[in-house]
């Protein structure tokens, strides 16, 4: 049974490499945040039909029964006997408002705006867990890299090590340079296992952020799509677009126009409520003494029946200030929303606007890094070359490899942000992380 549980709480663990779509898929599809969004959604489905459902009559049916012990009122006489009786009843009505001051058309209206909401409330909760899965990701990718340029230097140093000694030992090295040498192959070493803890608590943000098995065996792919820098679309398209579509902008809306109408519904509290009522109702009635003296229950039942049909009006006239708050409650609701709507279309247009520069600026950086790497790699060839002929010290081949080191952490970073950046304009041009569910 354990082993059974185990296959199906992992069934969606995949086991081939991941990509970083696919982890961010992962993340959504099993994210306890997205989980909870969409029951918010399903309540604001339900509350939509239910709304609806107001408008149509209530229907309910009743049945009593009670005896008498002792003193009691003849129902016929209306006087007091001392028999025991025994009666029932039976009773079906119904009722519908016909008019209540469009509160239940404005119910619905809000019911409806809250359900629209709430499919813009799952998809910035899936944008969100998705950005989250992207930035694990590129944090794993960039420890990868900075494990194996480590390793890279490493190697490069001890192999530097190894002439040293080897120059040592001719007489053309002094013990002091060996020392040096020694002590930069001692600090890559000490750099690659800081740079391994890193990759190691990376894995497991990463984990964290899909949802993912600690005790699964997890592997993305080294590739990375999106790198080639081609130009976007123009600022001022993807701020349209972005006014239009964007989910946070969406709701913030919505949560405007269902705060207008809330309003609306509190205001309709002043108006009378007009309301339809019919019924039908019968009853039965014997002594328990003289049954003989009583129709029979068939016959009761069908003599005793009656219909009514009514026509009530509620006229609200004072609730002790309590509609008078309502209606300047729901009013400071919908100007906070009106403010709120603002502050986030800024928040977005800011965002879009710095991404989109970001993206550029490090565009430009990526590619001026691609050449600092060829140009320190060349030079950094050229003094180690040179220190195994003796012609350069210890000091000025660990600044050469420590330019080199430099370089191909900046090309990695730069590399990986513009990624980040692009991506993040891309989704803003209306290309989503996770394609949205209706």
């Amino acid at each position: 049974m354990i082993f059974i549980a185990g296959c199906l709480i992992l069934k969606n663990v995949p086991a081939q490499e991941m990509t970083m779509d696919e982890c961010m898929e992962f993340a959504v599809e099993n994210s306890i945040t997205v989980g909870k969004q969409k029951n918010n959604l399903d309540n604001a489905k339900m509350s939509y039909k239910e709304a609806i459902a107001a408008l149509f009559p209530s229907v309910q049916a009743n049945v009593s029964a009670s005896t008498n012990f002792g003193r009691s009122i003849d129902p016929e006489t209306n006087s007091y006997t001392t028999v025991s009786t025994f009666g029932n009843s039976y009773s079906l009505s119904a009722s519908m408002p016909l008019f209540a001051g469009l509160r239940y058309v404005n119910d619905i209206r809000a019911a409806k705006v809250a359900r629209e909401r709430g499919y813009s409330e799952l998809q910035i909760a899936r944008d969100k867990v998705a950005m989250e899965v992207m930035k694990a990701y590129t944090d794993v990718l960039y420890y990868k890299g900075c494990v194996k340029i480590a390793e890279e230097q490493l190697s490069a140093s001890r192999k530097t090590l190894y002439q040293a000694q080897r120059l040592y030992e001719l007489g053309k090295k002094s013990a002091a340079e060996v020392a040096e040498v020694a002590a930069q192959e001692a600090n890559y070493d000490y750099l690659l296992t800081e740079q391994q803890n890193n990759l190691a608590i990376a894995w497991i943000k990463l984990r964290e952020a899909m949802n993912y098995p600690l005790d699964s065996h997890l592997e993305i792919a080294d590739s990375i799509n999106g790198l080639v820098y081609t130009q976007a679309a123009s600022i001022e398209d993807i701020l349209e677009y972005a006014a239009a579509n964007n989910a946070q902008i969406t709701s913030s809306a919505l949560a405007v126009k269902e705060s207008k109408i809330r309003y609306a519904r509190a205001k309709a509290e002043w108006f009378p409520r007009i309301s339809l009522s019919a019924g039908i109702n019968t009853n039965y009635y014997t002594n328990f003494e003289n049954k003989a003296a009583y129709p029979a229950f068939s016959s009761q039942f069908k003599n005793n029946m009656g219909e009514y049909v009514g026509v009530s009006m509620s006229i609200p006239i004072f609730s002790n200030l309590s509609r008078k708050a309502a209606v300047r409650s729901s009013r400071n609701a919908m100007r906070n929303a009106e403010l709120e709507f603002k502050a986030t279309r800024n928040a977005v247009e800011s965002e879009i606007v710095q991404a989109y520069n970001r993206m550029n600026g490090y565009g430009k950086l990526y590619g001026q890094a691609l050449k600092k790497v060829e140009a320190t790699q060349l030079a950094y060839k050229g003094v180690s070359s040179k220190f195994g002929k003796g012609l350069v010290t210890a000091i000025e081949l660990q600044v050469a490899a420590t330019e080199l080191l430099q370089a191909k952490s900046d090309c990695l970073r730069s590399r990986l942000q513009f990624m980040i950046e692009k991506r993040m304009v891309d989704y803003y041009s209306g290309i989503p992380f996770v394609q949205a569910e209706r």
